[in-house]
């Protein structure tokens, strides 16, 4: 009887425990496997200075294997073969075939790391921002510090706007502060703390980016020199090609 209600008290903890607010640091071993893994496929050199190690390589992973923060903030992502980027010997995964890519081994593609998450592309009327440190505000991502940041992903606050309404990117969003409308931060508001400051911290490690496709070129049919038109009018070069100029 003892044993049973011993066991039972055991459970109940158990579920209170698991039942605990995931806002909360998480105090859980981070997996090696994840930490190397996010070091080894970061597409840029990071700056590791001040910085947790471990931290910085887990939020890669996450922002590279994961979430795919790359797939909507690095326009274009993949450049052709032949051009600059991380691998000119590979071409854009998605020309390839399923034999081009390895079970075992890294992807094989040529990453735009001139332009990492950098943003420039175009949802409808909305521009994905630039994630990369932005220089004339102490190196945040976004202007943004780590606990603005982290509320954004939780409520979906256009946090950036509210606090640089003369950002020529806030332009193009309506005049009250709304919720963000494209980035799927109610995916990422289930996230643990941990987990969301980790990606943070690799944004702060990234080199500062611009983006090929600017607020001025503008997002095709909606805004900029790009109003009236129907792909996008950004300048073409070789890190910047004209295979992103159909809209999305």
């Amino acid at each position: 009887m003892i044993r049973s209600l011993s066991l039972a008290f055991m459970l109940s903890t158990a579920v209170i425990t698991c039942g605990a607010s995931y806002a909360g640091d998480d105090s859980s071993t981070i997996p090696t496997s994840r930490v190397l893994q996010g070091k080894a496929i970061s597409p840029v050199k990071l700056n590791l200075t001040g910085k947790n190690p471990t931290e910085v390589y887990l939020g890669s992973y996450l922002v590279n294997a994961v979430g795919d923060c790359s797939g909507c903030h690095s326009f274009p992502q993949y450049l052709a073969k032949g051009g600059p980027g991380t691998n000119p010997r590979a071409d854009d995964p998605y020309l390839g075939t399923p034999s081009t890519q390895s079970v075992s081994k890294q992807l094989v593609a040529n990453f735009n790391n001139s332009h990492y998450l950098a943003g420039g592309q175009c949802f409808g009327p909305y521009m994905a921002r630039n994630l990369t440190p932005d220089p004339s505000e102490k190196g945040l991502p976004e202007g943004l510090t780590q606990a603005e940041f982290v509320k954004a992903l939780r409520t979906g606050e256009d946090i950036q706007c509210e606090k640089f309404p003369k950002n020529p990117i806030c332009a193009l969003v309506p005049p009250k502060p709304v919720l963000l409308q494209v980035m799927p931060w109610p995916t990422y508001h289930s996230m643990i703390t941990s987990d969301l400051n980790a990606i943070y911290t690799y944004l702060t490690a990234i080199p500062t980016a611009t983006a090929c496709n600017t607020v001025v070129d503008g997002c095709p049919g909606f805004s900029g020199k790009a109003k009236n038109r129907n792909t996008y009018v950004y300048k073409i070069t070789k890190d910047c090609p004209n295979s992103a100029l159909v809209p999305q």
